[in-house]
């Protein structure tokens, strides 16, 4: 077991990190909200496997549960479906010291979140993220969101959970391009800031193809280590935070270029060797970087190029930087980027040739 602490201004919680840990869930409940109704949300995915077996600890402990189920996707993210689900718990007797637990990845838990933040000025919420891309990555660190037809989650708050309970076991259920897609959060983490992780990742990528649950508990607690390390100096994002969006500039812009119809993660290794393109193109950082990172990409058989994601499209620059451009994170006419220097040298560029840009996205299209 792996316990992570959290501390911020207003708020701190653990991460906790084992094998089994639904009873740990539940026994948490029973100490800290023991007249408090568990309201569970999760997907028809996720509810397939876990559902009957979360909920039944719960009732064996006789604590009343209420189970929400939504369909799996980014469709669900919507304000709609939302108020529809706040309804349903209102007209159900919902309590202010009622908590809500996030059972399924990164959709599930930001839809959590933001409910939770919102329903009578906010409930407590706990993550139990079931995949590798919301393990590591989007459980932590309090963003909720939701989506608009102008772009992915352009509503939202910082909404931090009172815990998240990590279970490296609900990675075997995952299909192989799903737990692929949370890797390249991993991926990120070590080359935001630590070159010795991204070399003992790509020393150890056998046993993380394999899922070794040993290995995983390693892996997202260090993940969960440096988010809480990094949310604790900017939770809000106003600048340190940042370097957390490595290739997700170009992630974003792809992601809506294609309406949505690949999972973030595998936009996210795309958009991490677009951001090392890039830098290479503006003479920070040298080739045999991006080679290195590359060989370890061919190794776990991550996406390396656009046509990778969609073979058929016409994928066109121009419309990836007029995606960039209405990025929420954008706070002036300039494209932000965070770029490398080196393996575990990342940092924030404010200013970028659109021609370079362009230059950086056409090395992509028919690779």
């Amino acid at each position: 077991m792996k316990v992570v602490k959290l501390d911020i201004k207003d708020k701190s919680y653990k991460i906790i990190i084992k094998t089994n840990v639904f009873k740990d869930v539940v026994s948490h409940h029973i100490s800290n909200y023991k007249n408090s109704k568990a309201i569970i949300i999760t997907d028809k995915n996720v509810a397939k496997y876990y559902k009957q077996k979360f909920t039944f600890l719960f009732e064996k402990s006789k604590i009343k549960n209420q189970i929400i189920i939504i369909k799996p996707g980014e469709a669900s993210k919507d304000l709609v479906l939302i108020k529809k689900v706040a309804e349903k718990l209102l007209k159900t007797g919902v309590k202010r010291n009622d908590v809500i637990y996030a059972l399924g990845g990164g959709i599930v838990g930001d839809f959590s979140g933001f409910l939770a933040s919102i329903i009578l000025r906010g409930i407590r919420f706990i993550q139990v993220p079931t995949t590798l891309l919301a393990q590591v990555d989007s459980s932590v660190g309090g963003k909720t969101g939701v989506n608009t037809v102008n772009g992915k989650n352009l509503i939202g708050s910082f909404y931090q959970p009172s815990a998240v309970f990590i279970d490296p076991n609900t990675l075997k259920t995952l299909s192989k391009k799903e737990f692929l897609s949370g890797y390249s959060e991993v991926l990120k983490y070590s080359l935001i800031n630590d070159k010795k992780f991204f070399l003992w990742l790509d020393l150890n990528y056998k046993k993380i193809n394999s899922r070794n649950p040993s290995t995983m508990i390693n892996v997202i607690s260090k993940c969960c280590i440096k988010k809480a390390k990094i949310v604790k100096i900017d939770e809000k994002e106003k600048n340190y935070r940042m370097l957390l969006n490595l290739g997700h500039t170009f992630a974003h812009a792809i992601e809506k270029d294609i309406n949505y119809k690949i999972r973030h993660g595998e936009a996210v290794s795309v958009g991490l060797l677009m951001a090392i393109k890039l830098s290479i193109l503006l003479g920070i950082t040298k080739p045999n970087i991006y080679n290195l990172i590359e060989s370890h990409y061919n190794k776990l058989k991550l996406p390396t190029s656009l046509k990778s994601l969609d073979a058929k499209r016409k994928w066109l620059p121009k419309s990836l930087i007029r995606n960039m451009l209405s990025d929420k994170k954008r706070t002036d006419d300039n494209i932000k980027f965070i770029l490398l220097k080196d393996i575990g040298k990342a940092f924030i560029k404010n200013k970028v040739n659109k021609n370079k840009i362009a230059l950086a996205i056409k090395e992509f299209v028919n690779d």
